[in-house]
């Protein structure tokens, strides 16, 4: 595996010196490619948009979905830059729209938790994270399969001093760093199973969500900001910081897990129809199915 991984990282190293117009015409050219031969993750975006898109023609579907795939692919060729470039020059690369919520969410002292998920290029927007917070962030990130390739993605991932943490062993952790008034980012757009999450409305679906930012923003006190990046049109990516979202906290514990994950759920979605081209609809987000009527009733 050590001899994988330096093949791996040298292979990265020299793809980073290549321009970045090269690399991103040759993932959109990959992501035409995919759309073309690659039969069941094209049904799997197609069937996805179909049902989040109801008015939406099956031209205008397919169109979304290739754009998607083209984007997508655009992001992975994007990513070997990071292996050369410091967090400097990723931050160079980035704009940040309405750091001055962040600021007010960090200033109460009692942590705040980033909400976002796999839009735009979201590993750019992590390698760019001075550009956005005050210190490093603690990022819980569920590993990947081979570890040369999550040991390479880690690697750029902590540049800036933020550490990773696996999703299965995180809660102890998170709650220290948010007690002592640090950041945390969570990517709250998959699905999970059934014991770790919420069923809850998303793109007018029962979607099982984790609810595990509820549980920490009900515990803590902590800020709920959502953060998100999308591609710009000159090449750059833009950074939106939205508004904190409010805590719904009466008392009723397993109500109030419920409609904070459904608002964090809402808030995300209401992020990706800004920009749904730039969302990974290659993932089976409605996999896990609800063993309750749907739509839940409000105790």
């Amino acid at each position: 595996m050590k001899a994988a991984y330096k093949i791996l990282f040298g292979v990265a190293w020299l793809l980073s010196w290549l321009p970045l117009w090269l690399m991103r015409w040759f993932g959109r050219l990959t992501g035409r490619l995919v759309f073309t031969l690659d039969r069941r993750h094209r049904q799997i975006m197609l069937d996805n948009l179909a049902l989040s898109f109801p008015g939406k023609s099956p031209a205008e579907l397919r169109k979304l979905a290739l754009s998607c795939l083209r984007h997508i692919c655009s992001a992975f060729f994007e990513m070997p830059r990071l292996v050369r470039y410091s967090p400097a020059q990723a931050a160079a690369m980035v704009r940040v729209h309405g750091k001055e919520r962040l600021d007010r969410a960090q200033a109460r002292g009692r942590g705040v938790i980033l909400l976002t998920g796999h839009i735009g290029n979201w590993e750019w927007m992590n390698a760019a994270s001075i550009a956005i917070i005050n210190s490093p962030a603690l990022v819980v990130a569920r590993p990947i399969d081979w570890p040369p390739a999550d040991r390479l993605v880690n690697y750029w991932r902590c540049k800036d001093g933020s550490r990773i943490v696996a999703k299965d062993s995180s809660a102890r952790s998170l709650l220290r760093e948010l007690r002592a008034g640090g950041y945390i980012a969570l990517l709250l757009d998959q699905n999970v199973d059934w014991y770790d999450g919420e069923w809850v409305d998303f793109f007018g679906r029962p979607a099982c969500s984790n609810k595990g930012a509820a549980l920490l923003a009900m515990k803590t006190k902590a800020a709920v900001v959502p953060v998100w990046c999308a591609r710009g049109p000159d090449g750059k990516f833009d950074i939106f910081v939205g508004e904190e979202l409010p805590l719904v906290d009466t008392g009723h514990k397993t109500q109030d897990v419920w409609d904070n994950t459904q608002n964090y759920q809402r808030a995300l979605e209401d992020i990706i129809r800004q920009r749904p081209e730039q969302w990974f609809w290659l993932h089976q987000r409605w996999k896990t199915k609800p063993y309750h009527p749907w739509p839940r009733e409000k105790r």
